[in-house]
């Protein structure tokens, strides 16, 4: 298994590296986040033995799980949604919040919060339009991000999206410009925001938008069961 996965990642870090340079950008400005979502310990454990330093877990239920077992120099980043009656069981597993979408989340957090540093957060953002994502709306951005500066618990980072389904590369790119124009319209309160952005299918579009973070789980671990 770790020989596969060790090509695999050769594979996807050398894309990285090509679409930075066609971007003009450095191989250093995209952080590779390996989504572990449905893939058991064994595996999450052999990436993190092969360097991966940043996981993405979907599910609150699963960090739990796996969290306390796995072991190393790595950094937990929560990617998907996150309902307020799950805050608690996740705030002692990680590091990076990458959903906040709403006030009322920011509140329960900082209810709960007992940790010692804060929390990194990425405001998400629907920048497709659709109504099946989360997200809150771009227009919504600039009043997140002031709550979210004034907590005591969370330190704002930047902004996340997901790119629309199953869409060509004109609208796909669209809505990665969007977040990166996000990003840039904040820079009064965030001097060099994070863009999280970028999946299997389409992260070097994202790159090409100006991402800073991709998610990469599919390309990397296979189809999940």
């Amino acid at each position: 298994m770790s020989k596969n996965l060790s090509s695999r990642l050769d594979m996807i870090n050398e894309r990285i590296a090509r679409a930075c340079t066609a971007a003009g950008r450095e191989r250093s400005s995209v952080r590779l986040i390996a989504v572990t979502k449905m893939h058991p310990i064994e595996t999450i454990q052999a990436l993190i033995d092969l360097g991966v330093k940043d996981i993405g877990e979907n599910r609150v239920n699963e960090i739990i799980e796996k969290a306390p077992r796995l072991h190393g120099d790595y950094t937990l980043h929560l990617i998907g949604h996150l309902q307020t009656n799950k805050v608690a069981p996740v705030l002692p597993y990680v590091s990076w919040i990458q959903s906040i979408d709403r006030e009322r989340l920011i509140t329960r957090i900082e209810y709960l919060f007992s940790g010692k540093e804060k929390i990194k957060v990425l405001i998400e953002v629907n920048t497709s339009g659709e109504k099946s994502k989360s997200g809150c709306k771009p227009d919504e951005c600039r009043a997140l991000c002031e709550r979210v500066i004034q907590s005591n618990c969370l330190e704002l980072q930047g902004f996340m999206t997901i790119g629309p389904l199953g869409s060509d590369e004109v609208a796909t790119r669209k809505a990665f410009s969007l977040l990166r124009k996000i990003g840039e319209q904040n820079r009064d309160i965030i001097k060099a925001p994070q863009l999280s952005m970028g999946m299997s299918g389409d992260f070097e579009w994202a790159i090409a938008e100006g991402s800073t973070m991709v998610r990469i789980g599919t390309l990397l671990l296979g189809e999940r069961d």
